[in-house]
C-alpha cells in the first residue's frame, strides 16, 4: 500500500479500498449508533457514505489511469484531452453536506441536536474520498483520529466543559405545602425545558429543595424562574 500513482488499477486494489471504506465507515457509524440512539444516521448510514465517496474516487482514479495510458499510447491525441479529476469529488462533499443537514434537529424548545453526527458524516465522506484515491497513509490515521475525537473527547467534554453548565436551583415552599407533590411539578417544568437533574437535596423542616442541574446551552434563566414562581406553593426561589 502506498500513495504513489500507478498506471494501472487492479481488482485487488479496488477490493482493498472498498474493504477499508466499509471498515472505517463502520467503526465511526458504530460509535454514533451506540452513543446517539436518537440520531437517524448510525452504523449503516456511515458505511454507505464512506463507501459511496470511495466509489466516486475509484471512478476518478480509473479515469486518471485510462487518460494517462491513452496519452502515452497516443501522444498526439492525448495532448488535447483534458479532465478535472477533482470536480466529481467536490460534488460529493457538497452532497454529503445536505445529508448531514438531515440529522440536525430542533425540538419545540429550540434545542438543536445532531450537529456532531452531521459532522461525523461529512468527515466520513471525506475519508471515503481519500480511501478511493488510495491515500492510505492519510485515511487510516485520519479515521482513527475521528474515532478518538468522538469517543475520548466526549468524556472530556462531559467532565470539563459540561461542568460549566451546572447550576443550583433553590426553592423554598410554604410551610403547609407537600414537598412530594410540589417537587413533581418542578420536575415537569425542568423536563419540559430539557434540563437534567443531577442531584436533589430536600429539607422537610424548612420546606426547601435544592436541585443540582445541568442546563442546556440555550438556557433562559428568567424564563425558568418565571415558570416556577407561577406555582402558588413557592415562597422563594433562587438560581446560582
Amino acid at each position: 500500500m502506498n500513495d504513489v500513482f500507478s498506471l494501472s488499477l487492479t481488482n485487488w486494489e479496488i477490493l482493498l479500498r472498498i474493504f477499508i471504506a466499509i471498515l472505517i465507515g463502520g467503526a465511526i457509524g458504530y460509535e454514533r449508533g451506540v452513543h446517539n440512539r436518537t440520531s437517524p444516521a448510525g452504523f449503516r448510514t456511515h458505511i454507505l457514505v464512506c463507501l459511496g465517496a470511495c466509489i466516486v474516487s475509484i471512478i476518478q482514479d480509473q479515469l486518471r489511469v485510462n487518460i494517462t495510458n491513452f496519452a502515452i499510447n497516443y501522444p498526439d491525441v492525448g495532448q488535447v484531452i483534458k479532465t478535472d479529476l477533482g470536480r466529481i469529488g467536490a460534488q460529493v462533499v457538497s452532497g454529503i453536506g445536505f445529508l448531514g443537514a438531515g440529522t440536525i434537529m430542533r425540538d419545540k424548545r429550540g434545542t438543536v441536536g445532531g450537529l456532531t453526527t452531521a459532522a461525523s458524516i461529512w468527515a466520513t465522506g471525506c475519508l471515503g474520498l481519500s480511501i478511493g484515491w488510495g491515500f492510505y497513509s492519510l485515511a487510516i490515521p485520519a479515521g482513527i483520529a475521528i474515532i478518538v475525537v468522538l469517543v475520548t473527547l466526549k468524556k472530556f467534554e462531559e467532565s470539563v466543559i459540561d461542568k460549566k453548565c451546572i447550576t443550583y436551583l433553590k426553592i423554598q415552599f410554604l410551610q403547609n405545602s407537600l414537598l412530594g407533590n410540589d417537587s413533581i411539578k418542578i420536575y415537569d417544568i425542568l423536563k419540559d425545558k430539557n434540563i437534567i437533574i443531577k442531584n436533589i437535596e430536600k429539607d422537610e423542616e424548612d420546606k426547601t429543595i435544592i436541585f443540582t442541574l445541568i442546563v442546556p446551552k440555550q438556557f433562559n434563566s428568567l424564563d425558568l424562574l418565571s415558570e416556577i414562581t407561577k406555582n402558588e406553593s413557592v415562597l422563594k426561589v433562587s438560581l446560582k
